[in-house]
């Protein structure tokens, strides 16, 4: 782990961050502070910015709804106050080895140099520029706290770090989310850090973990500034960019990204997995019943088996009645493969088929590996309608397999009925 040293470039870093020259003076006044602190325990506190409040020792809580630290039955209890931010840094042979960050009541533990409140402007560059410059956890660590600071501006400063194929790999993800974030706070323009993210997604030189972060972060861009270029991404040659791109896509409840899987799905190009990925968008969280209507009417044009089963578990999320009625035509259709009858059937239940249908199908299907499913499906149930035609299986079944399989599950029940009828069955 190397030490934080002052150099010419920290006056770019702080250009970056829109700093004026005075306060890229205070900035270095800053860590100058901190280096003649010597090792130990530092902390230094500054205004928050607003919608930010902590307890001062265990939690923050940003924006209302998301929490860091700990959070537990007593502690909801106390009071959440708007700030200060503090920041409390060790150092071990010059060397930043672990930063803390906390929101609200200021407190100095015995043994913690205070350095006392410092400009919300001079912490955000500082802490920016140890996260461009320093090793390790501290480098990542340093961010969060860089984004509490009342006004900061720091998208140039955080998509610097993103483009930095030197820094720390959970650095680079944390930056690259922030700046996604600071997008959404009006800080940046989004197609300046739409443009950034591309150009990282797009770099095959770099680390895919970073590359898929560029690529997830495009996809939660305030009011979906980043849906065209996922789109254009879909479409890239790399068939590994295409596919993070799809998936972010599917994600998205964006009209242009669900358009825009309905096209690629009626192309029949997708790679199976891809049009896996494109099923799966079309029925989740954001799925209509035009969407369902879509899936079933595409089914047939599929040609791979992971996207045909995405359809079967899409339409079991979604259940109703065309669903479900759907589900079972292709239970009875002897034209599907067994496999995908077997996923129609299960999907159907979880669908909400009720047992008397699925007690229908027995009679309608033909083969037997799906009658063995379905008696499965029966021993498996407590209804009455399941036990009654178990019961007519082991009486009436002509296939010996089918009505010992049946025989065995009736052996499991804790029907009263059932004892005499596997009485009768033995003595016949």
């Amino acid at each position: 782990m190397t030490s934080l040293r002052t150099y010419s470039g920290t006056a770019a870093v702080l250009a970056l961050l829109g700093c004026s020259f005075a306060e890229a003076a205070a900035g270095q006044g800053l860590e100058g502070r901190i280096s003649s602190a010597g090792n130990g325990l530092i902390q230094f506190n500054y205004p928050v910015r607003d919608g930010v409040c902590g307890n001062g020792k265990s939690f923050i809580n940003v924006g209302g709804n998301s929490w860091h630290g700990t959070i537990n039955d007593n502690t909801r209890q106390e009071t959440c106050t708007a700030g200060p931010v503090r920041v409390v840094m060790n150092r071990a042979g010059g060397t930043i080895v672990s930063i803390e960050t906390f929101v609200g009541p200021v407190q100095t533990e015995p043994g913690v140099n205070d350095l006392g409140a410092v400009s919300a402007s001079e912490a955000a560059a500082y802490l920016i520029n140890v996260a461009a410059r320093a090793e390790g956890k501290p480098s990542r660590d340093a961010i969060f706290p860089a984004t509490l600071a009342e006004g900061a501006q720091l998208a140039d400063g955080l998509l610097a770090i993103a483009r930095d194929k030197a820094r720390p790999r959970d650095t680079r993800r944390q930056a690259i989310s922030y700046a996604g974030r600071e997008v959404e706070r009006g800080n940046a323009s989004a197609q300046r850090v739409t443009s950034e993210l591309v150009r990282v997604a797009t770099d095959d030189t770099d680390n895919s973990d970073t590359r898929s972060r560029a690529v997830s972060v495009l996809a939660g861009l305030d009011r979906g500034e980043g849906i065209p270029a996922l789109i254009e991404l879909s479409r890239s040659g790399d068939s590994w960019l295409a596919s993070q791109a799809m998936r972010s896509l599917s994600s998205s409840g964006d009209p242009r990204a669900r358009e825009h899987l309905r096209t690629a799905l009626r192309s029949g190009n997708l790679p199976d997995e891809a049009a896996a990925t494109a099923v799966k968008g079309m029925g989740g969280g954001y799925a209509t019943a035009s969407d369902a209507s879509f899936l079933r009417e595409i089914y047939p044009s599929l040609q791979g088996e992971k996207a045909k089963n995405s359809v079967f578990s899409a339409l079991a999320e979604m259940g109703g009645t065309e669903n479900r009625a759907w589900l079972l035509s292709r239970v009875r259709d002897n034209n599907e493969p067994s496999d995908n009858r077997r996923r129609a059937l299960s999907a159907a239940r979880k669908a909400g088929a009720d047992m008397s249908e699925l007690v229908s199908l027995y009679d309608a299907v033909g083969d037997a590996k799906m009658k063995e499913s379905l008696i499965s499906l029966y021993g498996g149930s407590t209804e009455t309608a399941a036990t009654d035609k178990l019961i007519s299986i082991a009486r009436t079944e002509t296939d010996r397999n089918l009505r010992r399989r049946s025989i065995s599950r009736l052996s499991k029940s804790d029907d009263p009925r059932v004892k005499q009828v596997l009485q009768e069955i033995v003595e016949r």
